[in-house]
């Protein structure tokens, strides 16, 4: 079969014991001139993984991606984390073709599609998180999280996290950990101050898990004694880091930023853009704490590829002035009926919990499989994750734990992209998360995949 007839054939077909399907070089002779073509119009700041591989998409169905060569990956990224029930699901596709012909845009105003998005979200939520607010991204809803802090309590100084990431507006960049991403963009908004994460791998304050008393979380305390000025609004943290190397933060460590909020009079801000919608096995990652927060942020996965955020709390916060005056939380694109068709459809497929079921019961299998490569793989110098959050944290030397040099990285993507596998990465942190409905027996395979990249890349190393 050549690979202008292997484009033909709908990948939902594809028999899923006969993928990946690797015919041509990476990038392939067709993507290669149509990268060229973008990029004589694209600004050069794309991702690292596209300009590394420089494919061009053609499309994707489930856990499978093609490009315009043909070549069919399994995709270990769920399109940077928003595939989460994979790619295309056809009742999303349904809902988006039927309500576009119907009306594509207006504002605002309310549409028979935001009632049932609503209705479907506000199920999955507890009785405080019930009010809602829509966005387009993610760092759109934590600007506005942001302004609704300072709206309700009246203050304006926040605590985030090392590590932490929550998009790259000035606003939310403030609030990011020690990314470079965020280096040349300063002087940063006034009244930020960071507290350590619970990267235990690497503690930030140097000590041992068994001995340590979670002192990273009892850290905050000190810093809003020495660090601001009493004028609290907020604490925002992601129940589990995700861009920052899938750190989950314990039960007892946001037990006490639920109680430090409640002691001093701030918000409890839960970034879960990433880790809500199942990710990391359960709806929201913050129902394995049992900590409930007093604002959620979600996005990405919500509506399976369609642009969409949430900010959900209670009614009196939302209404606070100024940011419950009319017109204060409106934005263009932000309550398009679209997104909300999309949305709903993405929750109906998540209603009855077998995706869930999936997602914790291959998580499992995919977790136990990584740590069996960290046996025999010295440049593995950490593996952790949760549900089908999981991370493999890249080493020159296990002793010392200094991290792989980037080039290294982006060989291992190459490596992997090679064998029929994509991921997100770049850095010495390779992120896996597969869409939740991947097939056992394919995540397994995509896996071995991986064993021999790592393989080819130690040998490049001398290891």
């Amino acid at each position: 079969m050549t690979a202008s007839s292997a484009h033909e054939v709908p990948l939902a077909s594809l028999d899923e014991k006969k993928v990946p399907l690797v015919r041509t070089e990476i990038p392939g002779p067709r993507s290669a001139e149509l990268w060229e073509r973008d990029a004589r119009f694209h600004a050069h700041n794309s991702s690292l993984p596209a300009q590394t591989l420089r494919l061009v998409i053609g499309d994707a169905s489930g856990a499978l991606v093609r490009d315009v060569d043909g070549n069919v990956f399994v995709d270990f990224s769920s399109g940077i984390v928003v595939a989460n029930l994979g790619h295309s699901p056809r009742s999303v596709v349904d809902a988006l073709r039927e309500e576009s012909g119907r009306l594509m845009h207006f504002f605002d105003f309310a549409t028979p599609p935001r009632a049932v998005f609503f209705e479907a979200l506000a199920r999955t939520l507890p009785p405080s998180l019930q009010t809602l607010q829509m966005y387009t991204t993610g760092a759109e809803a934590v600007e506005a999280a942001m302004r609704l802090a300072k709206a309700y309590t009246g203050r304006y100084e926040f605590i985030s996290f090392y590590g932490a990431w929550h998009g790259r507006t000035l606003g939310a960049m403030s609030l990011m950990g020690g990314f470079p991403l965020k280096h040349g963009y300063g002087p940063f908004p006034a009244g930020v101050s960071h507290s350590p994460n619970a990267y235990c791998y690497r503690c930030p304050l140097g000590l041992e898990r068994e001995s340590c008393e979670d002192a990273c979380a009892r850290f905050i305390d000190r810093l809003y004694e020495q660090a601001t000025e009493r004028e609290l609004a907020a604490v925002i943290i992601e129940p589990v880091q995700g861009v920052g190397g899938v750190i989950a933060h314990s039960q007892e460590f946001l037990a006490h930023m639920r109680e430090f909020c409640d002691r001093t009079g701030a918000l409890l801000i839960f970034d879960e853009v990433l880790t809500g919608v199942g990710r990391t096995g359960t709806m929201w990652a913050f129902e394995h704490s049992g900590v409930l927060p007093d604002v959620l942020i979600a996005g990405k996965g919500l509506a399976s590829g369609y642009p969409v955020s949430v900010i959900a709390s209670r009614r009196e916060v939302l209404d606070a002035m100024p940011f419950g005056r009319p017109g204060a939380g409106a934005s263009t694109f932000a309550s398009g009926n679209l997104a909300c068709a999309a949305g709903a459809a993405t929750l109906a497929l998540l209603e009855d919990g077998k995706v869930l079921d999936n997602a914790r019961r291959v998580g499992a299998a995919m977790l136990a499989a990584l740590r069996g490569l960290q046996d025999r793989h010295p440049i593995l110098g950490d593996v952790r994750g949760q549900g089908m959050l999981m991370a493999l944290e890249l080493v020159a030397d296990r002793q010392t734990k200094e991290p792989v040099d980037p080039a290294v990285a982006r060989e291992l993507l190459v490596a992997l992209a090679r064998r029929g596998v994509l991921a997100a990465g770049g850095g010495h942190i390779l992120r896996i998360t597969p869409p939740l409905v991947i097939d056992e027996e394919l995540a397994l395979r995509g896996l071995d995949l991986l064993d021999g990249a790592l393989s080819e890349v130690e040998r490049g190393l001398g290891t």
